[in-house]
């Protein structure tokens, strides 16, 4: 019983102890505010009310400032674009419309000229030839006059082949000189030492036909000789030689014959004739596309 009353004392000691700690350390509690007690006064709550309601004055709209002609007509008004207009060389096709600034010599025309440049089927293709013209030239409100300078060049060109087949000169002439300037032209050549030309081909003469008869020249030989030898051994009285003169024919005719057959193939291997045009020679150019001219 004693412990038990000493324990009961100890735990009381010890909660006062906790007690007061507690009020030194802890702070004090805050102080609610006293609330209003909502009342029922009996007033409908949604019954318009007797105060009328406030209403928020208006907008004020402030027009915007009017702006001056100056700058709205800068503002409207676009940059200036600057328009270049180009510039057309195309074949002479802008003095071509143009036809105040332009002559057109029409297609066709043909130029008499005189060759200033030794050329022969040897001459490599690419090099260069130049013409003169002999006379004036009148076309439709302009005169070529003479002494114009042709600039041309050699397209193609072969010497002799065989099979009998000629040279080759194909002359292209493509500039021509007008007032101090070089235009460039589309033209061919027509007529070359009083001789036309077709397809702008200059072509040495085919010898083939003639080549046969070369061919065939070794046999008409062996043949004479032999004709010889048969008339001599006819003439003598002997009996051997008069038996011995029909072989010496017959020879000289199987030789011909072999010859005569085969001189079509053995012409093949022979070659047509070389072409050799000296300067001073004449030409006739003729344009093959209309050349424009500035005045």
């Amino acid at each position: 019983m004693k412990k038990i009353l000493s324990l009961v004392i100890i735990a009381n000691i010890f909660l006062c102890q906790l007690s007061a700690i507690a009020q030194e350390t802890l702070p004090e509690l805050p102080v609610l505010p006293d609330l209003e007690i909502y009342t029922d006064t009996g007033a409908d709550a949604f019954a318009p009310s007797s105060t009328p309601a406030q209403v928020a004055p208006p907008k004020v709209q402030t027009q915007p400032k009017q702006q001056s002609a100056a700058q709205t007509n800068t503002q409207t008004a676009k940059p200036a674009q600057n328009t270049v207009t180009p510039s057309v060389n195309t074949n002479n096709s802008y003095y071509k419309n143009n036809q105040s600034a332009s002559i057109v010599v029409p297609k066709g025309k043909k130029f008499k000229v005189k060759l200033l440049t030794n050329i022969s089927s040897s001459t490599p293709t690419g090099a260069r030839l130049s013409f003169k013209s002999i006379y004036p030239e009148t076309s439709r409100y302009v005169t070529i006059p003479s002494g114009t300078i042709f600039y041309g060049k050699i397209a193609d060109s072969h010497p002799p082949q065989i099979t009998g087949n000629g040279g080759l000169i194909v002359i292209e002439v493509n500039q021509m000189q007008y007032k101090g300037r070089t235009y460039n032209i589309d033209a061919k050549i027509s007529i070359a030492n009083g001789k036309h030309i077709f397809l702008n081909n200059i072509k040495g003469k085919r010898m083939y036909l003639k080549n046969i008869l070369k061919a065939m020249k070794p046999g008409t030989t062996f043949f004479k000789k032999m004709w010889r030898v048969t008339r001599k051994l006819a003439k003598n009285d002997s009996g051997v030689e008069i038996i011995l003169t029909p072989f010496s024919f017959l020879t000289g005719t199987v030789v011909f014959a072999i010859n005569f057959v085969a001189s079509p193939v053995i012409a093949i291997f022979y070659k047509g004739k070389s072409i050799t045009i000296p300067a001073g020679s004449n030409f006739t150019i003729q344009l093959r596309e209309d050349a424009v001219l500035i005045k």
